[in-house]
């Protein structure tokens, strides 16, 4: 493995070399440029400021820097050039505003042709696939939400439920798997790809991550030849068995979607249906169709994994962790349920479930960087010219600890969301707080680029929450040995673009005996209706 090693390196000598220089030159003209510029931390030739970034929690970092050099500031890192913004009415003005400007998507270097498409439309540049895309999912979302997304998320509850209650320690396996089998369901019907889609989606985290191939920095080293180029290797062969994966689904909903046993409540009989209200009643297409929609399909599907997997965890995880909270929640529950599960029939009166939800997504962001934007032209803001190609970053984790609108943001408190007088308060109760508007929705990215899943995170988050907390009690693993709580680091993570809590240990307890009963029942209940 030594000798490989060096082998890439001697290889990738001249590359580096050439693009040391080209940093140099870069640098120096930077250096003598007099043009006004954003404050921001020292920089050094060629690589800018990367030596004393840490590789894990990034996010910390640029909030050490903002508190130093304000809320929009830049750093460059080799060949690119970053703005950090921690203030939303900056952010509001760039992203949104001047979204026509600022609405661009960097290379990510070990995601192959992922500005040019079909596979990622989150990560494509805005052009006409993007569009068509995005213009597709969009309608599709808002037409499931009308129906709550068909009574799935309950269903496959009822089934985590019984899992938990069998076999809780396996807790963080199960939430990733409930994610992927309610969009499984959605996508094709066919909830067993759960787990597949769950990891097919960690997968591609890994390799769009600066903590993935470190292709992804160190660019060069992504041209070396082929046969000497390990990471192009797994990325050509993992990218390839993805869209087999999605293509092999596609044309299994398309056989059943002709033999009339395809749901109408799939994205994949949507799709077929409009295909054949325009004449083509056979569902007969070139390949090229076939690959643009089954990608379309399921990146639709993939995202939507996730986005929601890790907030969830980290719900479980801020449940145990602040006990008080969890018995208001309860509470809450047992007046408005009794003793049935909840259901997005209680929206409306379960607000303390709600401000848990969003408090955690607050308190532990699933995407603390922001996703980038990168300028697709030469701009200027505050007299500072932002050349075309710079990476505009609106840090989350800063933004939901501004002391003006988050007091204490560091600590949990749910209660910014239901008493007067929280900066974040909204009435009327029944409505707010919510994933869907109102306070804090730079969650879900801004302007042009907003993701499009703020309904199903609305209804997974509570469903999810509300009848976890009805069934379970929960708290952190007691160690049997010492007989001391199992610490749990509430900071430490797979340091994905998205993020999930790294694995951590709890107790799962159900709340009484009647309450084991009644989620067995659930379970036994949807087995007839799911694939499991």
């Amino acid at each position: 493995m030594e000798g490989l090693a060096l082998i890439l390196l001697w290889v990738a000598i001249p590359s580096l070399l050439f693009s040391a220089l080209q940093q140099l030159l870069s640098w120096r003209k930077r250096a003598t440029s007099s043009q006004p510029k954003f404050p921001g931390p020292k920089q050094y030739p060629i690589v800018g400021r990367v030596h004393d970034l840490p590789r894990f929690s990034l996010w910390l970092k640029f909030q050490e820097w903002a508190k130093e050099h304000g809320p929009i500031y830049q750093t460059h890192a080799l060949n690119n050039t970053f703005i950090i913004v921690s203030d939303e009415k900056i952010a509001e003005e760039l992203l949104v505003k001047r979204g026509h400007i600022y609405s661009g998507r960097p290379q990510i270097r070990s995601l192959i042709k992922h500005k040019d498409g079909p596979a990622y439309s989150a990560l494509m540049d805005r052009h006409d696939i993007w569009k068509t895309q995005r213009k597709w999912a969009h309608a599709a979302m808002a037409e499931a939400y009308k129906h709550h997304f068909y009574g799935h998320v309950e269903l496959e509850m009822k089934r985590f439920l019984g899992l938990m209650l069998l076999d809780p320690a396996r807790f963080l396996d199960y939430t990733r798997e409930f994610c992927g089998r309610v969009m499984s369901r959605l996508a094709w019907d066919d909830a067993t790809q759960g787990r597949t889609n769950g990891d097919s989606a960690d997968q591609t985290l890994h390799c769009m991550s600066v903590s993935g191939p470190i292709t992804n920095t160190m660019t060069p080293l992504w041209y070396l030849p082929f046969a000497i180029n390990p990471w192009k290797q797994f990325e050509i062969k993992r990218e390839a068995e993805q869209r087999a994966w999605w293509l092999c689904n596609f044309r299994l909903a398309k056989h059943r979607m002709l033999k009339g046993e395809l749901p109408n409540d799939t994205w994949a009989y949507r799709y077929f249906e409009q295909v054949q209200r325009e004449g083509n009643v056979s569902l007969e297409q070139e390949e090229e169709q076939e690959v643009f929609a089954s990608c379309m399909i399921g990146f639709l599907n993939l995202v939507g994994v996730v986005t929601i997997s890790g907030p969830l965890k980290f719900f479980l995880m801020a449940m145990a962790l602040h006990p008080e909270w969890q018995k208001k929640a309860q509470a809450e529950i047992d007046r408005v349920c009794g003793d049935r599960m909840p259901t997005m029939a209680d929206f409306a009166n379960l607000p303390t479930v709600r401000a848990c939800l969003k408090e955690t997504v607050r308190w532990r962001s699933g995407v603390p960087l922001g996703v980038p934007h990168q300028a697709e032209r030469d701009d200027e803001y505050r007299g500072v010219t932002i050349k075309k190609g710079t990476i505009i970053l609106a840090c989350e984790w800063t933004l939901n600890r501004v002391p003006e609108k988050y007091p204490d943001g560091d600590n949990f408190r749910p209660e910014r969301w239901l008493e007067p007088g929280w900066p974040t308060y909204q009435e009327p109760l029944t409505r707010y707080p919510n994933f869907r508007e109102g306070q804090s929705m730079h969650t879900f990215g801004w302007g042009r680029r907003t993701c499009l899943g703020q309904n199903i995170v609305d209804d997974e988050t509570f469903v999810f929450g509300a009848a976890s907390l009805w069934a379970f009690n929960s708290g952190p693993k007691i160690c049997p040995r010492t007989g001391e709580q199992v610490p749990i680091d509430t900071q430490a993570t797979n340091s994905h673009v998205i993020l999930e809590p790294s694995p951590f240990k709890l107790d799962f307890k159900p709340r009484s005996a009647e309450r084991a009963k009644q989620i067995l029942e659930g379970y036994h209940s949807v087995l007839g209706e799911l694939k499991l």
